[in-house]
């Protein structure tokens, strides 16, 4: 009872990062496995731990590592140690997974999700499912698309929005467009009916021969490659 309360929580909170809370929930009511080396439960504390070797399953998602911890008390989870998270075209890889409740999930140390043609990488980073998966990450990263790179010193965003704030060392790079840009900080919209970037504060564009440069600068990404710059 307890290696399926384990696993069926580690997985739901765990593979929740990339998938909505209504996946995660067609999810719970599938059979859930847990194998490892070794598996023990603390009654006082509360805390099942799973070592080397940790693999988790339930349905088409996959979770694995070689630690992983689940708290029955606060319901909080980890699992470390060349953490593999896959759920259908969602990949996910990092040195530790931590989640509490389904409310919030962190991703540490080499981070590397993609989902849907679009890949995030950094150092760490945060993620709040039910705030239309908005990802936060302080301490910088890049996230590339079909259309090109996003990168800034702290980045925050909605996924659900296509909606991704970028401040300090601002950049944008779009090889479709013969595009690339950046500022102290930027805006990009990319849900849009007019795709467009927002950029602030030593804002540059540079596309094909010609270069602007602004203190504020909004440029429309059109559908025929081409960048407007106003």
């Amino acid at each position: 009872m307890m290696t399926k309360k384990i696993s069926r929580s580690l997985l739901a909170l765990l593979i929740a990062g990339a998938v909505s809370a209504a996946a995660s929930a067609e999810q719970s009511g599938q059979p859930t496995s847990l194998d490892a080396d070794t598996l023990t439960y603390d009654t006082r504390t509360g805390v099942v731990t799973a070592e080397t070797n940790v693999v988790m399953v339930q349905g088409n998602a996959r979770v694995a590592g070689q630690r992983a911890t689940y708290n029955t008390k606060t319901e909080e989870g980890t699992i470390e140690g060349g953490v593999v998270a896959t759920r259908e075209d969602m990949r996910l890889t990092c040195d530790r997974l931590f989640a509490e409740s389904r409310q919030h999930w962190q991703a540490s140390g080499n981070v590397n999700m993609s989902q849907a043609g679009r890949t995030f990488t950094g150092a760490k980073a945060d993620y709040f499912p039910e705030q239309n998966g908005y990802i936060l990450a302080e301490a910088g990263g890049t996230i590339t698309s079909p259309d090109g790179t996003l990168s800034a010193d702290r980045l925050e965003g909605w996924l659900k929005e296509e909606h991704y704030i970028g401040t300090g060392n601002a950049h944008i790079l779009s090889p479709p467009r013969d595009m690339e840009g950046g500022g102290d900080r930027m805006d990009y919209f990319g849900n849009a009916e007019r795709p467009y970037v927002v950029l602030d504060g030593n804002a540059w564009v540079f596309q094909g021969n010609n270069m602007a440069r602004s203190n504020h600068m909004t440029v429309y990404l059109a559908d025929d490659g081409s960048a407007v710059t106003k």
